[in-house]
């Protein structure tokens, strides 16, 4: 009968916040309701810019976080993906223009290996040698870059449209360029885009979880 009583006892559940490293100024990303704070170490966290910034001109952006570290009722979730919404590129997409895309890994300064996948539109047609150098111009620029700053520091480039601006005015010098976009940028881990347990809402006010 004891047994029985204790398969029965519910477990109570709890709100923990999950913020983000000091390196982004231990912002809230969110809450999560669970029985144990544990159970959260380990997951990813997506979050759009604009609610961290407050600024809808930055709603087409979104942040991942692996959650890494779980204190009492407090987890911290690690920065390890930068994503621009599909539907933002392909309304900079125009007729009559050559599009390029990309897809590499390099390495930043605090030695994360990161997947970048750059975009490029040029103003007008772009022949096939003129695209292949524009395409290796950017790889290279980028790859430059990235290894001067950490990945944190990469993702604020990012955001702060930087190295986008830098690298269209270098790749200008070859050919007229409309927009040089950064569509993702994720870290890679042991060879593999680094994938954890599940992705977990941003807010999550549901009393189970995805």
């Amino acid at each position: 009968m004891a047994d029985q009583k204790q398969a029965l006892k519910v477990v109570k559940k709890k709100w923990v916040t999950i913020t983000a490293t000091k390196s982004f100024d231990e912002s809230v990303l969110g809450e999560s309701l669970v029985a144990s704070p544990s159970e959260l170490k380990g997951r990813i966290i997506s979050v759009n810019l604009a609610t961290l910034t407050d600024d809808i001109k930055q709603q087409h952006i979104s942040l991942k976080f692996v959650i890494n570290e779980v204190e009492n009722d407090k987890a911290v979730g690690e920065l390890i993906a930068f994503e621009v919404m599909p539907a933002a590129i392909k309304r900079l997409v125009r007729r009559g223009a050559t599009r390029i895309d990309s897809s590499f890994v390099c390495e930043t300064a605090d030695g994360k290996k990161a997947r970048i996948k750059p975009f490029l539109l040029t103003k007008a047609y772009a022949k096939g040698l003129i695209s292949k150098k524009l395409r290796k111009m950017l790889n290279e620029h980028i790859a430059s870059e990235v290894k001067k700053v950490s990945f944190d520091d990469l993702v604020r480039t990012l955001i702060g449209n930087k190295l986008q601006t830098n690298a269209k005015q270098v790749l200008k010098k070859v050919y007229p360029v409309r927009s040089c976009e950064i569509k993702s940028v994720q870290v890679v881990l042991k060879g593999n885009i680094l994938k954890v347990s599940e992705e977990l809402p941003a807010e999550e006010k549901a009393e189970e979880e995805q």
